[in-house]
């Protein structure tokens, strides 16, 4: 039964982009190619940008800044939320800093980082990692108050070393919190990452898009978009079946 309600989800999946492409091709068909190229030219374009070499290498540059603002804004946002989570009145003291500092706009935070930083690689980094790390620091600070106090206390009297409640009290119960922060954070680290290259890089897929616009090449523009779209949730894809393989993935599952 459950084989095949999740063969029937994937039919369903399938059939919205075929539709979707359908509308897509229909549509082209009313409009020249710079207002709005078909799907296969799209495509093509796509092809085109691959065997040329450009597509992999501007796709790595922009992978590599994606990875290493989403680790750095994961590790220290959890680990600070966790920390002062546990603090009731120093979490309220610091609540609403960071949420200041999640309301300001993405485009105000690029600029500044352009002021600061120049143009370059610095200032995508940057810009990502402000954009996810407010929500890694909520997450994990609502996660750490879920975390049982009587398995802690018989922690304590078991004398249970500290790693091991790391592993096996603490994580089991921040995971869900964790994993949904993760999650939503892939969305934005790849749509922030984009805007900021467009405004501040002469690289990654963000400067390839703001060319093309230069150029009027709205095929290559919608190729690095759908390039973005499908890496995106290959991303989220993969995440969501690595989480649910882990030991800590099927323990919050069966919370």
């Amino acid at each position: 039964m459950k084989g095949s309600t999740s063969k029937n989800d994937k039919w369903v999946t399938l059939s919205a982009i075929v539709t979707l492409l359908f509308i897509w091709w229909i549509a082209s068909l009313f409009y020249p190619p710079i207002i709005l190229p078909s799907p296969a030219e799209t495509a093509g374009k796509a092809l085109s940008l691959f065997r040329e070499g450009k597509l992999l290498g501007e796709l790595v540059v922009t992978l590599r800044r994606v990875l290493l603002a989403f680790t750095i804004s994961l590790m220290v946002g959890t680990v600070a939320g966790a920390m002062i989570g546990k603090t009731k009145n120093l979490y309220l003291f610091v609540k609403p800093i960071i949420t200041i500092v999640q309301t300001i706009p993405p485009i105000s935070w690029i600029i500044l980082a352009i002021i600061w930083m120049g143009l370059g690689g610095g200032a995508p980094i940057f810009v990502v990692m402000i954009a996810t790390f407010p929500i890694f620091f909520f997450n994990a600070a609502h996660g750490i108050n879920q975390v049982s106090k009587e398995l802690l206390e018989m922690s304590e009297i078991f004398q249970v070393k500290r790693h091991r409640q790391l592993l096996d009290v603490y994580l089991p119960s921040l995971w869900p919190f964790i994993s949904s922060a993760i999650s939503i954070c892939i969305g934005i680290s790849w749509k922030t990452i984009v805007m900021a290259e467009l405004l501040s890089s002469n690289s990654g897929v963000g400067a390839s898009l703001g060319l093309a616009r230069l150029q009027l090449e709205t095929s290559e523009v919608l190729a690095w978009t759908l390039t973005m779209v499908i890496v995106g949730v290959t991303c989220e894809q993969l995440f969501q079946m690595l989480s649910d393989k882990t030991t800590v993935g099927k323990m919050s599952k069966c919370k």
